[in-house]
């Protein structure tokens, strides 16, 4: 479920790896879960205050508003945190995007076991993070190898 636009880079552990040009050729890594919850973390270069994003989507989510912001509760694993999110309509897809200025958010979304999200109390998504080492660590690689053909 990346967007159509998406170029592939690879697949690690029943996550895909793929560049998005629509953000200034940001790598991102992604997975979906049976309950059609996505996630998505990567790179946005449109913004460069807050490079980093996280996208939670499920297109069950009826109630979510397209640009709408959210204050939602988040963790990943033991560590929790709070984020202003924005709702998006993907072609039917619901979505939660979070924008991040933390630079150590790869680093700790490795490894990790689950990610949690809450809005007003109330758990809208619990995953497991299967393999999210072996993603985290092909992001860097993948965004390398685009800058370096960029500046070719």
């Amino acid at each position: 479920m990346a967007d159509e636009e998406a170029i592939q880079w690879k697949e690690v552990g029943g996550w895909i790896v793929a560049v998005d040009p629509t953000l200034d050729n940001g790598c991102f890594v992604l997975t979906s879960f049976d309950d059609d919850t996505i996630i998505r973390l990567g790179f946005n270069f449109r913004k460069k205050d807050k490079p980093l994003y996280i996208l939670l989507g499920n297109p069950n989510w009826k109630s979510l508003e397209k640009g709408k912001h959210y204050h939602i509760e988040l963790s990943l694993d033991q560590s929790q945190w709070t984020a202003d999110a924005r709702g998006l309509d993907l072609d039917g897809l619901k979505s939660l995007w979070i924008d991040s200025d933390d630079t150590g958010l790869i680093e700790e979304f490795s490894g990790k076991l689950s990610f949690r999200a809450s809005f007003r109390g109330k758990q809208i998504a619990a995953l497991g993070l299967k393999d999210s080492e072996r993603a985290a660590d092909e992001l860097l690689p993948c965004q390398q190898a685009v800058n370096d053909a960029v500046a070719k």
